[in-house]
């Protein structure tokens, strides 16, 4: 018999806040530029059990929240889908089409996924938008349910070039929670957040939002500056509070299949191509942890585009590479972030830019 999902709840939008509003006293939070890091000398063995490499497979979730008249806005969307190449933005109405491509993502790719993962038994960290989880029936209970962390990639898809200013930016945040929270029934979600938008002063918005609501923030994945993870000062110390650091988890637009949608000399056509991507990633890094430096890799896929069959072969094959090889740890950020602050405590090692705060004296 056919799984039978409940029908899904939806709710609009929240009102805009007035333009340029900043009633929360929002601030922009700008460390300095560090382009050192950890130099030549990254930490040893970071990783638990003596592991060579970190992998961590993380889930675009986005479909259902993408720019559309059906959710109150101007146009479709123009980006990130199949029809990109030939269907530009159409405005004043619902390009029936390209919402189909989207509508893929959930109901043909995700299963195929979540069968996927579940037949090696991994767990991926999903980047999940409010709205989506929102309209999916009762798929966000059952990503929980099978363990996946619950990460936030924003209440909408495509807030950020329409948002009025910072009161509503937290607007959005705060929606983003209690889209998220209600659809999975968790009240320790989400864990942290990769938005790629948002104003300079998105991190503190974020901070406040995760202390207003009494959900731990584990870290934050706004960064492609590294292949490992590092310490910034948390955004909340610009309110006076203690500083206990905002841990920062690279992301990676390199091993990620949005290159099968992206041309110009930064896509993948065939599926092999990718694979022998991240084939090639993951033996450099796992050649570098034998050596003494491990590092992590994330590959980044989204249910529409990775979900499709010839693309999810691909995955399986990488995974099928991976998994026998020894000191391999396959984990969620929460897990990475948990195992960092316990073994590289912010109060012990701070941020990476107090290793060479010489370089920046005025």
């Amino acid at each position: 018999m056919p799984t039978t999902f409940a029908p899904y709840e939806t709710s609009p939008d929240s009102a805009p806040a007035p333009a340029g509003a900043n009633t929360g006293d929002f601030k922009e939070f700008l460390p300095p530029r560090d382009f050192v890091g950890y130099g030549t000398e990254p930490p040893k063995d970071p990783w638990p059990k003596g592991a060579k490499i970190a992998v961590c497979f993380v889930l675009n979730y986005e479909e259902g929240s993408e720019h559309t008249v059906w959710n109150g806005d101007s146009g479709s969307e123009p980006f990130l889908h199949e029809h990109h190449y030939h269907r530009q933005n159409v405005k004043g109405r619902r390009d029936i089409v390209v919402e189909s491509s989207f509508e893929y993502g959930v109901r043909a790719g995700l299963p195929r996924l979540i069968k996927l993962f579940r037949k090696f038994g991994w767990q991926f960290t999903l980047w999940a938008n409010g709205r989506a989880f929102e309209v999916s029936g009762d798929y966000p209970k059952i990503l929980a349910e099978d363990g996946h962390e619950i990460a936030c990639h924003g209440n909408r898809w495509t807030a950020g070039p329409t948002m009025t200013g910072y009161d509503d930016e937290a607007r959005h945040v705060r929606q983003g929670f209690k889209r998220l929270q209600k659809s999975t029934g968790l009240k320790d979600v989400p864990t942290a957040w990769f938005g790629g938008a948002g104003t300079m002063a998105h991190k503190h918005i974020r901070a406040r939002v995760h202390k207003e609501t009494g959900v731990p923030l584990l870290y934050c994945s706004d960064t492609y500056s590294d292949d490992i993870p590092y310490y910034l000062p948390s955004p909340l110390a610009m309110d006076g509070d203690k500083d206990e650091g905002l841990l920062m988890i690279p992301y990676s637009l390199t091993n990620n299949d949005h290159r099968f949608m992206v041309s110009q000399g930064a896509g993948t056509g065939a599926p092999n191509e990718w694979f022998e991507l991240l084939q090639a990633d993951f033996d450099y890094l796992y050649e570098e942890g034998k050596n003494g430096s491990p590092k992590m890799m994330t590959v980044a896929m989204h249910n529409r585009i990775l979900g499709k069959p010839a693309r999810s072969r691909a995955l399986k094959k990488f995974m099928e590479y991976i998994k026998d090889k020894p000191d391999v740890w396959v984990t969620t950020r929460a897990d990475m972030a948990h195992h960092w602050r316990e073994k590289f405590p912010y109060e012990k090692v701070g941020p990476t830019m107090n290793l060479h705060q010489d370089l920046y004296k005025a």
